[in-house]
């Protein structure tokens, strides 16, 4: 998995919250850091709308170039969901959320031969 958000806090509690739950966890803090990871290659990206430079629909559009069908594996963070315009048809989860609203959410993008065992990614 994948998790981009340029907020280093969060993304370091986001890394916890699902390492803990046995979730293999890669971050990134901009749009250039997880293309550099191959961000299309991880089974699930939680990707937060609003970065420093480039948004996450950037980040987005560019791994639908990749891969067409990488927005079935990709999740939504965002904390202004009327202001900040989500892509379409994809699941949105909205700051603040609880850990169990964060991992519910993950299982829902989880390609389903990868939902259970603790070696996910």
């Amino acid at each position: 998995m994948l998790v981009v958000d340029d907020n280093e806090m969060l993304r370091a509690l986001l890394g916890r919250i699902l390492c803990a739950e046995g979730f293999r966890v890669s971050v990134a803090g901009s749009v250039e850091e997880a293309l550099r990871l191959d961000a299309a290659a991880h089974d699930v990206l939680l990707i937060d709308l609003r970065l420093g430079g480039r948004s996450g629909a950037d980040l987005i559009d560019e791994l639908r170039r990749i891969d067409p069908a990488v927005t079935a594996r990709c999740l939504v963070l965002t904390g202004a969901p009327g202001l900040d315009p989500v892509p379409a048809g994809l699941p949105v989860v909205t700051k603040p959320f609880t850990a169990d609203e964060l991992v519910a959410a993950v299982r829902g993008v989880l390609p389903a031969d990868r939902g259970h065992g603790a070696d996910r990614g």
